[in-house]
């Protein structure tokens, strides 16, 4: 298995005989200028069908596409549309991610906002949103406004807009859209911990918190240490969590932390192998999130470029499963300690559980897929689907 290993980190491509469990991986891909979500077979090692890449419901019965001036609602287990509701102009699902991942949605999938910018694009005069209800397929509020605005988050109910206010290139605030008042709400949503109002920094992903009340986005600086931004989706404040770390243009390799939900949503990991960091963070339950414990351990290094993944990090029967620029790090959850290394010759840009958690699968930078058992973190199965380079498995389900 070593040899397997280091033979596909230099450029060869072994395909283990094609047995397993069958599960169907949903995983983002792009082929030259198109986005697709393609549905691999671990058992076939191809895939299945693309379909058009978008947002898909907490459920996994849907995935909403924005096609020309229609909103589709596609049924990701057949390819099937399920639904189509005209837009009227030509709006889009806002970016969820750094690399691209369309997102909208509220954490329960009923609310999704599209949106659409009058002006150049580097910095639009007009900014222009529509709320959605999925389950009547219809929009049920319209938002126009003057300058440059993006979609930050919408709560369960519907009645909270969070907008990132663009200010200048570099600086921004966080503002609430009162959707029943149809008119942004006069405070500024201010960090809770310092009072600051201004914001900085990428945000790379987020986590939204269990039962809706909190989105957790993983943010990083240019000059400065990342940091968590927890995000109240039930008024208009926040939480900015700082993390160990410098900031990315000082050492790039700042740009590949991940967040992980635990399986109870009790509590979140903030992970970066590529810097040896690592953070337990309290979800905010029974009063403010914050930085429980953090870590620090070897970092994993390689001489491959930094490729920034958008799910890289999961955690499953009490450990902490991460990939970065050397393979996959392997942390108990109890003591932060580093307990093994596997993989350790691919760079790994995304993760993902099987449905039953008894196998993690890691995406490499070049496509190929490695199955990891997990109880006794052996390689079991090796393949490339080619299904077109690969920006994030974004779901492992039963065959």
């Amino acid at each position: 298995m070593c040899l397997a290993l280091v033979a596909a980190a230099c450029g060869a491509n072994p395909q283990s005989p094609r047995t397993g469990s069958g599960d169907k991986l949903y995983e983002a891909v792009v082929s030259g200028a198109t986005q697709s979500l393609a549905v691999i077979d671990s058992r076939s090692h191809s895939a299945d069908r693309k379909l058009s890449l978008g947002v898909p419901s907490p459920d996994w019965k849907h995935v909403y596409t924005t096609v020309a001036n229609s909103l589709v609602d596609t049924d990701p287990r057949t390819g099937n549309t399920v639904n189509t509701l005209q837009l009227h102009d030509a709006y889009q699902l806002p970016p969820a991610t750094a690399n691209g991942l369309p997102g909208g949605l509220s954490p329960d999938g009923r609310w999704l906002v599209v949106e659409r910018f009058e002006g150049p694009q580097a910095e639009p005069t007009a900014t222009h949103m529509l709320l959605i209800d999925t389950a009547a397929m219809r929009i049920v509020h319209r938002a126009d406004l003057k300058g440059y605005f993006a979609f930050d988050a919408i709560n369960d109910e519907g009645t909270n807009l969070y907008l990132i206010q663009h200010l200048n290139g570099r600086e921004y605030y966080v503002r609430l859209y009162d959707v029943g008042a149809a008119a942004l709400t006069d405070n500024i949503v201010v960090d809770k911990s310092d009072g600051n109002q201004s914001m900085t920094g990428l945000r790379l992903s987020g986590v939204a918190g269990r039962g809706g009340h909190w989105l957790f986005s993983m943010y990083v600086r240019a000059h400065e240490g990342p940091f968590i931004h927890a995000l109240s989706l039930d008024g208009p404040f926040a939480f900015c969590l700082d993390l160990p770390g410098k900031g990315y243009a000082d050492d790039p390799a700042e740009m590949q932390w991940s967040l992980a939900m635990n399986l109870d949503g009790s509590l979140l990991y903030a992970v970066n192998p590529a810097t040896g960091a690592a953070a337990v963070v309290t979800n905010g339950d029974n009063g403010a999130p914050g930085i429980a414990r953090t870590t620090h351990f070897t970092r994993a290094t390689s001489t491959a470029a930094g490729t920034e993944g958008a799910n890289t990090a999961v955690v499953s029967s009490g450990t902490l499963i991460a990939g970065g620029p050397a393979g996959l790090t392997w942390i108990d959850t109890s003591s932060l300690n580093v307990v093994a290394r596997t993989v350790e010759g691919w760079q790994i840009t995304s993760v993902g559980l099987s449905p039953d958690g008894k196998s993690v699968y890691a995406v490499s930078a070049q496509g190929r897929i490695a199955q990891v058992t997990i109880s006794s973190r052996r390689v079991t199965g090796m393949f490339d689907p080619a299904a077109g380079t690969p920006m994030a498995l974004m779901r492992v389900s039963s065959a």
